[in-house]
């Protein structure tokens, strides 16, 4: 498996976004989003790229992409996998790590 340069977090509430703030400190560049932009300007991160667009964010990451979504689970994760998956190509993760049973997520193959 190709270690990723650059990974992206979509969902910054308090797992989400102290994820970021471990991954970044480990010395990884990382994207983030959220739907609510303040919290990604509140997110104490150093020179790590915000984005208020998960075009954006997908766009700083190169292939092959991996994505986590910190969502609640249900309809954000559907519909984060959903937006996010326009902008992936195939051989690229998207990484559902909410709090919730596996199946209950649509599960999606390009």
């Amino acid at each position: 498996m190709t270690t990723p340069t650059r990974i992206g977090l979509a969902g910054l509430a308090v797992m989400g976004q102290n994820l970021a703030l471990n991954i970044a400190e480990k010395g990884f560049s990382i994207s983030v989003y959220n739907r609510t932009t303040s919290k990604v300007d509140e997110t104490p991160m150093k020179e790590q790229k915000r984005k208020a667009t998960f075009q954006c964010m997908a766009s700083m990451i190169p292939s092959p992409s991996f994505i986590q979504s910190r969502n609640r689970a249900g309809a954000p994760v559907d519909q984060t996998i959903k937006t996010l998956s326009v902008y992936m190509e195939k051989g690229d993760c998207i990484i559902d790590g909410g709090n919730e049973w596996y199946e209950n997520t649509e599960r999606r193959e390009k």
